[in-house]
């Protein structure tokens, strides 16, 4: 019984090792990911003290934290001791970007010239939204872009009442949530003088998830409504269409 009582406290203090190191791994790869979203939101640089101020944690693991991803080139360190993002990350967005059909941007450039607007492939992930690829009208005019990665900002968004309006109804939903879902897409209106100023509306696609894309035509200007409905609804069945047949889940 002793034998076995021994073995009994061998396997618990190997699962309990265990727990602590997955425990451990996982806090790291938290940490790895705040350090690289908090560095996407600082082009110039940030410095230990601020890192290690910001992600409310110690210099020793966050040096080794570092270290790692200079060593994966994800992170780099200026002549100032400032650390920014490294070239890997622009790698990875690369092929982030490559998994989507090569038939979208060609259809988001037709969309941009016909209706004279900024044409947006965005990524919804839960409330977080961020521009895949984006193409101006190929005119000497001013135009919005936002370049891929963009992170938008928080509030009722055209994209996000799109997304939002792609969803089962919800108790006290925006008005503008509703009109979206019977229209077929949303409309986003500045606050100081309520005039359009973007549509969006969700890709559909087959096989649904949790994350959405939607298809956003932005302008610096006031523009018709009615004008810009058809090729937006249009564009956005050609772009799921185009994804359906290519086989990428969302």
């Amino acid at each position: 019984m002793s034998g076995k009582g021994l073995t009994l406290i061998r396997d618990g203090e190997s699962a309990v090792s265990t727990v602590k190191t997955v425990a451990q791994v996982s806090t790291t790869v938290d940490r790895a990911g705040d350090l690289l979203q908090l560095l996407a939101e600082s082009p110039q640089g940030l410095g230990i003290t601020e890192l290690t101020r910001r992600l409310n944690t110690q210099r020793a693991p966050l040096y080794r934290i570092l270290q790692a991803l200079i060593d994966h080139r994800l992170v780099r360190r200026d002549p100032h001791k400032r650390y920014l993002l490294g070239v890997g990350t622009l790698q990875l967005a690369r092929a982030y970007e490559a998994q989507f059909p090569v038939g979208i941007e060609p259809a988001l450039r037709r969309v941009a010239d016909d209706t004279g607007l900024t044409a947006s492939l965005v990524s919804a992930d839960g409330d977080v939204l961020t521009t895949v690829v984006s193409i101006t009208p190929s005119t000497v005019a001013e135009h919005v872009f936002t370049p891929p990665g963009f992170r938008h900002p928080d509030g009722p968004l055209a994209t996000r009442m799109a997304v939002l309006a792609s969803k089962p109804p919800q108790p006290g939903e925006l008005e503008e949530v509703t009109a979206a879902r019977s229209r077929g897409f949303a409309i986003g209106r500045r606050a100081a003088i309520p005039v359009p100023y973007a549509v969006a509306a969700v890709i559909p696609t087959a096989e649904q998830t949790d994350s959405r894309l939607a298809l956003t035509l932005l302008s610096l200007a006031s523009f018709e409504v009615d004008d810009v409905a058809e090729p937006l609804l249009r564009t956005a069945y050609a772009i799921g269409a185009t994804i359906d047949r290519s086989g990428l889940a969302l």
